[in-house]
């Protein structure tokens, strides 16, 4: 009987300290353990950590814990990564164990030409879905947040906190000068540079920064990108 390694994972979210998403694929994987004759010899998983991220301590564990004929199971590839590079570096090291990955959904069985493809077309489908879901999430939260809607525990730059509504933002004049003197001085004719800009603003402006760093290239940036 082959013994199963049983890793899961699931994404950042705003309910990450409740969600059960780990505890749902394992159910499922030990299903899948049972059904085909394996005995689950380890169970390992990381919350709320994305698949492009390559440091995950259950992860590695899980791999650390495979040995000569066992299997890494999980519940569908994505949940191993969702990069193209790191998807292959998981299975170079699990092959290096001796072991194999399988998924109780969505696995590509084999090691052929063909296989090897489809799973890297795959591993490829799910980065490019991950980057996909970054934006759109991103889209939504400028969106919410051009709306007056708190998407955070620190407003953004130009905004306060709705002293009648802590889940709402207002407008913060004091900080809107600043976001005009950054957009005069980037339509500038030629347009100033960002480090321009910094330079700009410490002179003139060194009162508007937020933190006690002062004006940074980077906080510039950022106003910059929502202009």
């Amino acid at each position: 009987m082959n013994i199963a390694i049983v890793y899961t994972r699931f994404s950042p979210r705003r309910n990450a300290d409740t969600s059960e998403s780990c505890e749902t694929q394992l159910a499922y994987c030990e299903q899948y353990a049972h059904q085909h004759e394996m005995t689950v010899g380890g169970t390992f998983e990381d919350k709320a950590i994305s698949g492009s991220e390559e440091d995950r301590p259950g992860l590695w564990h899980a791999i650390d814990a495979l040995s000569s004929g066992s299997v890494l199971l999980v519940y569908k590839l994505d949940r191993l990564a969702r990069n193209v590079y790191l998807s292959e570096c998981i299975r170079r090291a699990v092959e290096k164990a001796g072991a194999r990955i399988e998924a109780v959904e969505g696995d590509v069985v084999g090691d052929g030409p063909e296989q090897v493809m489809i799973r890297q077309v795959l591993a490829a489908f799910s980065e490019y879905e991950r980057k996909i879901i970054a934006a759109r999430t991103k889209y939504a939260m400028r969106h919410h947040q051009k709306n007056g809607r708190r998407m955070s525990r620190y407003p953004p730059y130009g905004l306060q906190l709705d002293p009648a509504d802590k889940a709402r933002m207002i407008r913060c004049e004091r900080e809107q000068q600043a976001i005009a003197a950054i957009e005069e001085q980037s339509l500038a004719d030629p347009p100033r540079t960002v480090h321009e800009i910094v330079l700009y603003l410490r002179e003139k402006l060194p009162d508007l920064a937020r933190g006690k760093a002062g004006w940074r290239q980077r906080d510039v940036t950022r106003i910059m990108e929502k202009l």
